[in-house]
């Protein structure tokens, strides 16, 4: 028995020991070749650069001519006419990238040898959670800066991108310290036609480096089949105040409570050609005012927003496809505006009536019910997406044809005559409608640990109602510390079947945030 045990920790240990650590991720040049069933046309030849860890996770070489620069996606034959060229594959700049001097034969296939390596670098506090840390690589023997590279923020649903580098020495370095710093810096060596995978040991809130150095494919976080093809996370987090006066000048003496949750799941589905991605949110909150001697004033909600997202897209070649999505937005609760003195509503219904209501001070009037308005879109059409392979922004943009489902069901909107002393509102009716949609979404890092997302949708619906609709969500989050974040929201609508005048709504708060998943 003893025996056997001791031949199983031989066996584990060699077959541990005999682990590439520059193993690609993707099969030989070869198999990829075989795998790819693209037709050469006759007159044409074409080019194949391999893939060392994916076409997802590479940028995309160039083709240069004497005539022209073309952009050709790695891990796929690209049709070309016969002829020299010269292949250039970087992260960075041209010149700091490798090139490949070759010639196209008609009717054949050029394979560009691999002579550049591969370097993917996980950014981890010291418990081994993935977090959006910031560094410079720098090849060493020239002392020129390759690019800033950031970690993976699983909030987001990113995934880490792989620097594609001549072979050599490079330097890690915290972003603004020179080559020559003497902490805060890293070193690792790519070797040519191989990928190593490096983790940085980052501390999220001062970014000072804790450790480094190469791991063997099996301890990489990133390499897995699973976690290539699928993303998941949960989210959760909260904010809140109770703060009691009494007795202080030039303030009542009441207690006002104020507390807000959230709620954001994701998952995603990455198997090129085909991406999936669905994205569910939940923010709740209210404030209260109890003054002493007094029955508390109506609960009134502060935020109350449920919003549901899902998008597939195929894309065969390029960054180009059919996409097609849902989305739904909605409130759980009832909304009611709390009234300061008594005060008479004049509210126009559905049937064009008028009806006088009174509400006395410090009651609420109900302006919507619970589950309205909710707002459905459904979409198709085609979806292109332009610097994919960036690594501190991106762009997407859709069009094609929409539809959509108003579910307004009698909520109040604000029509106000200040030469009456009443306060009106008009009811709305729920309508649907269908047209052309196009929408625009794009996202940038802001340098330290900031992240700006944007959201343009334009709608024109067919029919009499042929007034255009537009709906503009920016977000800005800059992370104080691990789980702490500054947050500015900042919404633009236009619905001009609704209301003549553009709606906004900005907020503007600290979110305590945790991963649950």
């Amino acid at each position: 028995m003893q025996g056997l045990l001791i031949s199983l920790l031989l066996t584990g240990r060699a077959a541990h020991a005999d682990e590439d650590p520059y193993a690609w991720t993707m099969p030989p040049a070869e198999q990829q070749l075989a795998a790819d069933e693209s037709v050469i046309p006759i007159g044409k030849g074409a080019v194949f650069i391999p893939s060392i860890t994916g076409a997802e996770y590479e940028p995309p070489a160039r083709l240069v001519t004497e005539d022209d620069i073309v952009s050709v996606s790695v891990g796929q034959r690209f049709i070309a006419d016969p002829g020299p060229y010269v292949v250039i594959v970087s992260s960075g700049t041209p010149a700091q990238g490798v090139s490949v001097a070759i010639e196209v034969v008609e009717g054949e296939t050029t394979v560009v040898p691999v002579s550049w390596g591969a370097l993917r670098i996980e950014v981890t506090d010291d418990h081994r959670i993935p977090h959006r840390g910031t560094y410079e690589l720098i090849r060493a023997s020239t002392l020129q800066p390759v690019g800033t590279g950031f970690g993976v923020d699983t909030l987001q649903g990113e995934i880490l991108q792989t620097w594609v580098l001549p072979p050599g020495v490079y330097r890690i370095v915290r972003p603004g310290r020179s080559s020559r710093a003497l902490r805060d810096f890293a070193t690792v060596i790519v070797p040519e036609s191989g990928f190593v995978r490096y983790r940085l040991v980052m501390d999220p809130d001062s970014g000072e480096f804790l450790g480094s150095g190469i791991l063997l494919p099996s301890e990489f976080a990133t390499d897995g089949p699973r976690s290539r093809r699928w993303f998941r996370s949960i989210v959760a987090g909260f904010d809140g105040s109770a703060v009691t006066s009494e007795n202080v000048v030039g303030a009542f003496n009441q207690t006002q409570y104020n507390a807000a949750a959230f709620f954001d799941a994701q998952l995603k589905l990455n198997a090129d050609p085909h991406r999936l991605s669905f994205l569910l949110q939940i923010d709740e909150g209210f404030s209260q005012v109890r003054p002493q001697d007094a029955e508390p004033q109506p609960r009134i909600k502060s935020i109350d927003r449920v919003r549901a997202d899902a998008l597939y897209t195929f894309t065969r070649q390029g960054s180009t496809g059919p996409y097609v999505r849902f989305s739904a937005d909605s409130q759980a609760f009832a909304t009611e505006v709390l009234v300061t003195e008594d005060t008479t509503f004049a509210t126009t219904g559905l049937d064009g009536t008028v009806t006088n209501q009174t509400i006395s001070a410090n009651e609420a009037f109900r302006l919507s019910s619970p589950g309205t308005p909710t707002l459905m879109r459904e979409g198709m059409g085609v979806n292109t997406s332009w610097l994919e392979k960036n690594r501190s922004m991106n762009f997407n943009w859709r069009a094609g044809f929409g539809t959509r489902q108003n579910i307004y069901a009698g909520t109040l909107v604000l029509e106000d005559d200040p030469t009456t002393n009443e306060i009106e509102y008009r009811a709305i009716d729920s309508f649907y409608q269908a047209g052309l949609e196009s929408t625009m979404t794009g996202s940038a890092r802001i340098p330290g640990w900031g992240l700006y997302s944007s959201d343009l949708e334009l709608f024109l619906p067919f029919g009499s109602m042929r007034m255009p609709a537009a709906s503009w969500r920016n977000t800005v989050s800059l992370r104080v510390t691990r789980n702490l974040s500054f947050n500015v929201f900042a919404n633009l609508d236009l619905e001009p079947q609704v209301i003549d005048e553009l709606q906004t709504q900005t907020s503007v708060f600290f979110r305590a945030s945790w991963t649950l998943l």
